[in-house]
């Protein structure tokens, strides 16, 4: 989920007819800032499904039984503000954005299947389980966020954009942005899912095999 929010653009003041417009674009705009933040992971918990809701919803692999799962979706929101310097006489304009990003896994659920009631043995097996794949999300998230920072940084650069309109600066900024995010957030799911399937591993199934067999009458 993407929401991109742009604020008001600010103008500098208007330039000289006398004066080289290049050098006060240069003199008086602030640089291009990019900020990513992240929201701390949050997740509300879901102790009505079943097993067998758990296991059509969350199982990748055949004869997999799904005790307990835990479902995100990437939420991104941009907040934009131009710095601008419109020529007073003439059809130029220059600017520098300012760009802040924030990234969060929301909404974010944790189930456990019903037949394990909380509280039971077998209800704090699976939660333990599932802990761990929220830490890996907010992990990812950590590194996603730098990786993020990083391409835009590099993408919008710290160079003055002269255009001939505040529209057109808002295009440009908008057509970097798409390009530059889009990719990322096609393939966050794909990458978290990978990440999530070292978790699930044949030694950590087994250790829980043995886990809930060991709970059983407790």
């Amino acid at each position: 989920m993407r929401r991109i929010v742009f604020l008001a653009f600010a103008l500098l003041g208007g330039c000289d007819m006398f004066g080289r417009f290049e050098s006060i674009c240069e003199q008086r705009l602030a640089p291009t800032t990019v900020e990513v933040i992240t929201k701390p992971v949050s997740y509300a918990f879901d102790f009505t499904q079943s097993t067998r809701d758990l296991t059509s919803r969350g199982a990748h692999r055949a004869g997999t039984v799904v005790l307990g799962l835990v479902e995100a979706e990437i939420h991104s929101e941009v907040s934009l503000g131009l710095n601008g310097i419109k020529q007073t006489f003439g059809s130029r304009y220059c600017m520098r954005p300012n760009l802040t990003v924030k990234l969060a896994f929301e909404p974010m659920t944790l189930f456990i299947a019903n037949e394990q009631p909380e509280g039971s043995c077998a209800f704090r097996i699976t939660m333990e389980h599932e802990l761990k794949h929220i830490s890996v999300y907010q992990q990812y998230l950590d590194e996603f966020a730098a990786r993020v920072q990083g391409d835009l940084g590099r993408a919008l650069g710290d160079q003055i954009v002269y255009v001939d309109s505040q529209a057109q600066a808002d295009a440009h900024v908008r057509s970097v942005l798409e390009k530059t995010l889009a990719p990322y957030m096609q393939a966050v799911q794909d990458e978290v899912r990978a990440r999530q399937a070292r978790i699930d591993s044949p030694a950590e199934y087994g250790r829980l095999e043995r886990h809930h067999r060991w709970c059983v009458g407790r």
